[in-house]
């Protein structure tokens, strides 16, 4: 976050919690239990002096840029040019490699080109085996070939890479960057407000599980922002992230395949500091669109970002694609923001008054909300460094802007700061204004359609906005012509007699029709949009206390 008043942190935790896998945290490395022959051999990463990134990155968090705590380096390594293969009597094989750099409070590793086939494991583990991540299994294979593993204690890991002889040479995998850590979180302000607190977080229970701390990295360092996954018109669960600009503005293409995104990292409890889920994270993502603005400078900072992963693991159920609202209404009293300070867990935060439209860094156009914050039932939900690209909520539960900076703070840190206002890059703005291009706007991701709605309801997947399909079978609700000029067919199948209801929405899920059949075992039964305009339609169906929803594209 841009924070406009200056303010060091004196003092940094480190965290010592023993790393899980995402999949299989209770099978051991095989070296744990067997003797294993051959020296394993080490790469040391060159000497770097940490002592100036400290500085610097103290010195970029003082500027009210997001809090960097490592730095990557280099390392481009495979099993066929490093490490050591020993292979076992029954011709199963593993292969290891220790990574170190001197100095560091953490390490992690990321992948490129990396695939685990069944019944192999990864895992990485601290020399003394103290601290242990996986194992990784077939399971975590992400779909794009990208792969990373959370920080663990300690300036030394090792690699063990578990083969069966049955799928001997399939397994692989490309060590692209070793993640030094030089500096460690501070916890967030004692003013903020956990996402699980009851009153506050009651009403966005669904909303927060599209909200995502952001792990951003740049040539010269790595650390946390805020972002959310967010809907678009299509409804069809594209990946995208919205965060600010700054969080990445110096990024190349090979930094955006290392961001990582962690959803339902919050506390369990209101008043717990406990840290969280650390393991429901992918990585990897490409630039889809910017601001263009150097992070504010000329316009409304923002980064549109598509996740790459096309892997589903069991978390991915629950989360939840945001919606947004482009229509330039100014927030309200009690619209609020979902973040993650300082790289805590998920927070929240809520306005008091209406807020105001205002530029940012003495530009003229007026780019971005001012909000205050007011106190609520358990605490003073405020914004820091970390809750850069953290979305501001309307009423309506939809995203009205991104976070750029601001001068609040929790009183306990600085006098007054909880009465200092917080910018937000306008929504409103980011559609079109920014730019000329597609690349410089959001209009052509979050409305390929070209529907011309200003608003768009969240939703979960699978992006359908009313509904989840739990017929007993896909194929007992068929609809066609789709697309349609109009007139199109339900066919519906039941295995008992039911009322069956349709229900006809658009896309910002207002009723355009209904029909209900009484008594029914089903049948083809005739829907017409002809007096509708063109665009997304969705069809829901209930019958027998099951129900379904089916989209259907009407072109005149």
């Amino acid at each position: 976050m841009k924070k406009t008043t200056t303010i060091i942190l004196s003092a940094f935790l480190l965290c010592s919690t023993l790393v899980k896998a995402q999949e299989n945290p209770g099978i051991e490395p095989y070296s744990f239990s067997h003797e294993v022959a051959g020296t394993v051999p080490t790469l040391t990463m060159p000497y770097r002096d940490f002592a100036k990134d400290i500085k610097a990155a103290e010195e970029f968090e003082k500027n009210g840029n997001y809090p960097r705590i490592a730095f990557h380096f280099d390392v481009n390594k495979t099993m066929l040019n490093s490490g050591v293969w020993t292979d076992l009597t029954n011709g199963d094989r593993i292969w290891r490699l220790n990574l170190k750099s001197d100095g560091a409070i953490g390490t992690a590793l990321f992948f490129n080109d990396f695939f685990i086939p069944q019944g192999a494991m990864m895992h990485v583990y601290s020399p003394d085996h103290k601290f242990k991540s996986g194992s990784f299994t077939f399971l975590d294979n992400q779909g794009d070939g990208l792969f990373s593993t959370e920080f663990m204690t300690g300036s030394e890991c090792t690699i063990e890479y578990f083969e069966p002889a049955i799928v001997r040479g399939q397994g692989k995998m490309q060590i692209t960057s070793f993640a030094h850590q030089y500096r460690s979180m501070a916890l967030a302000q004692d003013c903020e407000v956990n996402i699980i607190c009851s009153p506050e977080g009651n009403n966005w229970q669904a909303v927060k599980k599209g909200v995502v701390r952001v792990y951003v990295v740049e040539a010269a360092g790595a650390g946390y922002c805020s972002g959310s996954l967010i809907n678009n018109t299509n409804l069809d669960c594209t990946r995208y992230i919205l965060t600010a600009f700054h969080c990445g503005v110096s990024s190349t293409t090979a930094n955006f395949t290392q961001f990582k995104f962690y959803f339902n990292f919050e506390a369990s409890t209101c008043g717990g500091g406990d840290g969280g889920i650390l393991t429901n994270f992918l990585t990897g993502c490409t630039k889809t669109a910017s601001s263009n603005d150097n992070g504010g400078d000329t316009g409304s900072d923002f980064l549109l970002l598509h996740m790459t992963a096309t892997s589903s693991p069991s978390w991915w159920s629950g989360v939840y694609y945001n919606g947004w609202n482009r229509s330039g209404t100014a927030p309200a009293s009690g619209s609020i923001c979902i973040h993650h300070p300082n790289g805590d867990n998920k927070k929240i935060s809520a306005t008091t008054g209406t807020g105001s439209s205002v530029s940012w860094g003495g530009q003229v156009a007026a780019t971005h909300w001012s909000v205050h914050w007011g106190g609520t039932t358990n605490g003073w939900g405020v914004t820091e460094g970390g809750s850069s690209g953290s979305p501001l909520f309307n009423s309506s539960k939809q995203i009205i802007g991104t976070l750029t900076g601001g001068g609040s703070y929790c009183n306990s840190v600085q006098a007054g700061g909880q009465n200092q206002p917080d910018a937000y890059g306008k929504l409103s703005h980011q559609w079109i204004s920014n730019g000329t291009t597609s690349v410089t706007q959001l209009k052509p991701w979050l409305d390929p359609a070209n529907t011309g709605v200003t608003s768009l309801p969240g939703t979960f997947a699978p992006c359908t906005q009313t509904g989840i399909a739990d017929f007993a079978n896909e194929n007992d609700v068929i609809l066609y012509p789709n697309p349609t000029n109009g007139s199109f067919t339900v066919s519906v199948t039941l295995t008992k007699f039911s009322d069956i209801k349709f229900r006809v929405m658009n896309v910002m899920g207002q009723e355009v029709s209904n029909r209900m059949v009484v008594n029914s075992i089903g049948g083809n039964f005739e829907m017409d949009l002809s007096g509708q305009a063109e665009g997304i339609y969705f069809v829901e169906i209930k019958a027998n206390g099951n129900s379904t929803v089916k989209k259907v594209t009407v072109v005149h």
